[in-house]
C-alpha cells in the first residue's frame, strides 16, 4: 500500500506539470501576435517559440510519466482485487455457488475487474486532470478581461444538454451488457463441456443457433449503445467549430474597436477549447460511470456474499476418530422437498462403510456433508462427540481425503497432480500410490497432463484421482462411486490394495454390488433415508430394494459370460 501511495503522489506531480504547460501555451501564442509579430521583433518569436518547444516537450515528458504510474496502480488494484475475489470464491460453499453461477464468477473476476481498472486509470489520466485544467483555464479566461465570456456559457450549457441526452439513453443498456456477457460465458461453457454429446446427436446446428441467438442480442446492444456515444464526436466537434466562429466574429469587433488585442483573441480561442473539452472529458467519464458502477455492484455482491460454511475454534482432532450422523437431514436452497431425512451411521476407525441406492437418492450429498462441502439443514454430525462446525476447517479437511464420482485433474504433470492429495508426497510414494491404484499407464511423473485431464482416458483419469487421494495418510477415506469407470478385474486389484488402509475409516459410494459386498456394513439409501443396513449377506435375506439389485446385477453378469 505504501508503494502505491507513492505511485499516487507521483502521478499528481506530472498531472499539475501537465496543467502548467497546457495553460501557458496560449499566453505565449497571444505574445508572439501581440509582441512578436506587432512589433515585428524576430528574436522575441524565435525566443517565444524555443520555450513554447520546450513547454511542449515537458508536458509530453509528464503525460508519459502520468500514463505509466497510472498504469502501475491500475494494474496493481486489479491484480490486488482479483487475488481478493479468487480467495473468496475457494470459500465458498455449494450453496454460495448456487447462487452465484460459475459463469458468472468467471466474467465478474476478468471483465468486472478490467472494467474497474479501466476507470481507476481514467480517473487517474483525465478525470482528475480535466477539472485543473477546466478551472485553470477559466481563470486565465478571466485575466484576458474580454467581453466574450457568454459565448463560453452558452456552449458549456449546450454541452451538458448533449451529454445528459446520450447518458439518459444508454444508461439502461450497461447493465444489460453485463448479463448478456454472463449468458454467453454460461452458453459457451455449456456447449464446450457437451462437444461429445452435441456431435453423438448431430445437434451442431441447434447450438449454433442458440449461441448465435444470445451472440447477436450482444452486438445489437453494442451497436446501439456505442452508435448512440459515438454520434456525441461530431456534436462536439460542431459545438466547439460554432464556438470558435463566435468567438471571431464578436471579437473581431472589439479588435477593430481596441477593445481587445489579436493575440488575446488566439489565446481566449484556445483557453475556450480547453475549457470545453475539459467538461466533455468529465461527461465523457459520466457516460461510461454507469457501467463501471455495475461491474463495481457485481463484484460487490460476490465479496458481500455471507459465506455458511465457517471456521470452528478447535484446532486439535484426534488420531483414529469416529464421525458419527445423528438425526441428520438436508434440503437443497429453494427446494420443498428433502434431499436427506433423519441419517444415522457412525464410521469408525479400521471399518469399511458403503452406501448404495438409487440415482437421486441422496448418496453424494452424505458424502459433501462429511468435508462442510454444505451444511446439515437439521441434525448434528459428530466428531468424537463434538459437532463437526466446531472444528477449523483446514484441520478438518487435512483429516478427510475426498475421491469424487468425476475424476478432476489439473494442468500440469503427473507428480503436480499427485501433490494436491500430499504436498511434500516423494516420488516414491507417489510411485507407490499409482501403483496401489493400478496406474501403468503413467511412464514419468512428469508428463504433462492438460487442461481437464483431456489427455487420459475416462478410466486413466479415474485411477490417477484415486492415487491421488490414497497418497496421503488420512482418517477418513470417502469414494463417491469413482470405481465405474473400471472394469471389475481392475476395480478388483484396487479394492485389494485399499486395505493397507486398514486403520482408517472408509466410506463407498457405488452402484455396483461387488464394489461394496465386503463392507462391514452397507447402508441402503432409498428417497433421502435409511431404510435397512447390514452385511451384504444379512441384506440380500432382508432387503428387497439391495436383493433386487444385486438379482439384477448378477443377471447381467451371467448374460455378459
Amino acid at each position: 500500500m505504501q508503494n502505491k501511495i507513492h505511485l499516487i503522489l507521483f502521478i499528481f506531480i506530472f498531472l499539475l506539470i501537465q496543467v502548467y504547460c497546457d495553460l501557458t501555451l496560449p499566453q505565449y501564442t497571444a505574445n508572439i501576435v501581440n509582441i512578436g509579430i506587432q512589433n515585428t521583433n524576430f528574436q522575441y518569436i524565435l525566443d517565444t517559440g524555443l520555450i513554447m518547444l520546450l513547454m511542449v516537450a515537458i508536458s509530453a515528458l509528464a503525460t508519459v510519466g502520468v500514463s505509466y504510474f497510472s498504469s502501475r496502480v491500475s494494474s496493481g488494484y486489479a491484480k490486488d482485487l482479483r487475488k481478493i475475489i479468487y480467495n473468496k470464491v475457494l470459500k465458498f460453499s455449494n450453496h454460495e455457488l448456487n447462487e452465484i453461477s460459475r459463469s458468472s464468477l468467471i466474467t465478474r473476476t476478468t471483465n468486472d475487474v478490467n472494467q474497474l481498472q479501466g476507470v481507476l486509470g481514467f480517473i487517474f489520466t483525465t478525470l482528475i486532470f480535466a477539472p485543473l485544467l477546466g478551472i485553470g483555464s477559466i481563470i486565465k479566461v478571466f485575466e484576458l478581461q474580454t467581453n466574450l465570456s457568454w459565448i463560453i456559457l452558452v456552449n458549456f450549457v449546450a454541452v451538458i444538454i448533449l451529454l445528459v441526452v446520450i447518458m439518459v439513453r444508454v444508461l439502461p443498456y450497461f447493465k444489460i451488457t453485463q448479463e448478456i456477457i454472463d449468458r454467453i460465458n454460461k452458453t459457451a461453457r455449456e456447449i464446450l463441456i457437451g462437444i461429445p454429446v452435441i456431435k453423438a446427436f448431430v445437434r451442431q446446428d441447434f447450438e449454433e443457433d442458440k449461441f448465435q441467438k444470445v451472440n447477436k442480442e450482444f452486438y445489437d446492444v453494442n451497436i446501439y449503445v456505442f452508435k448512440t456515444i459515438l454520434i456525441m464526436l461530431p456534436l462536439m466537434t460542431m459545438i466547439m467549430n460554432i464556438m470558435v466562429v463566435l468567438i471571431l466574429y464578436f471579437g473581431a469587433y472589439d479588435a477593430i474597436n481596441n477593445g481587445i488585442l489579436t493575440g488575446d483573441i488566439i489565446a481566449f480561442i484556445q483557453y475556450a477549447t480547453q475549457i470545453v473539452t475539459s467538461f466533455l472529458m468529465i461527461g465523457g467519464f459520466f457516460i461510461m460511470l454507469p457501467r463501471f458502477l455495475v461491474s463495481g455492484r457485481r463484484i460487490s455482491e460476490v465479496l458481500n456474499t455471507e459465506i455458511t460454511i465457517t471456521d470452528g475454534e478447535i484446532e486439535e482432532i484426534s488420531t483414529n476418530s469416529t464421525i458419527e450422523f445423528r438425526d441428520v437431514s438436508y434440503r437443497y436452497p429453494g427446494s420443498e422437498k428433502e434431499t436427506l431425512k433423519n441419517i444415522n451411521f457412525s464410521l469408525k476407525p479400521g471399518k469399511t462403510t458403503a452406501i448404495i441406492g438409487g440415482i437421486g437418492s441422496g448418496k453424494s450429498t452424505i458424502l459433501n456433508l462429511i468435508p462442510r462441502l454444505q451444511d446439515p439443514t437439521s441434525g448434528e454430525i459428530l466428531i468424537d462427540g463434538e459437532n463437526i462446525k466446531k472444528f477449523n476447517l483446514k484441520s478438518l479437511r487435512e483429516k478427510i481425503s475426498f475421491t469424487p464420482q468425476k475424476a478432476i485433474l489439473f494442468q500440469g504433470d503427473v507428480r503436480s497432480n499427485m501433490k494436491i492429495g500430499k504436498s511434500d508426497a516423494s516420488d516414491e510414494e507417489i510411485k507407490n500410490a499409482l501403483d496401489l491404484s493400478q496406474v501403468d499407464f503413467v511412464e514419468d511423473l512428469a508428463e504433462e497432463v492438460t487442461q481437464g485431464g483431456s489427455n487420459f482416458s475416462g478410466g486413466q483419469k479415474q485411477r490417477l484421482s484415486i492415487a491421488r487421494g490414497i497418497i496421503g495418510k488420512h482418517d477418513f477415506y470417502l469414494f463417491d462411486d469413482c470405481f465405474s469407470a473400471l472394469d471389475m478385474n481392475t476395480e478388483r486389484k484396487i479394492k485389494d490394495n485399499l486395505k493397507e488402509l486398514k486403520d482408517s475409516s472408509i466410506l463407498i459410494v457405488s452402484q455396483r454390488i461387488s464394489t461394496i459386498r465386503d463392507a462391514d456394513e452397507i447402508l441402503v439409501v432409498d428417497n433421502g433415508e435409511i431404510v435397512d443396513r447390514g452385511t451384504h449377506d444379512e441384506l440380500v435375506e432382508s432387503c428387497e430394494i439391495y436383493k433386487e439389485i444385486a438379482n439384477i446385477q448378477i443377471d447381467y453378469m451371467e448374460a455378459l459370460l
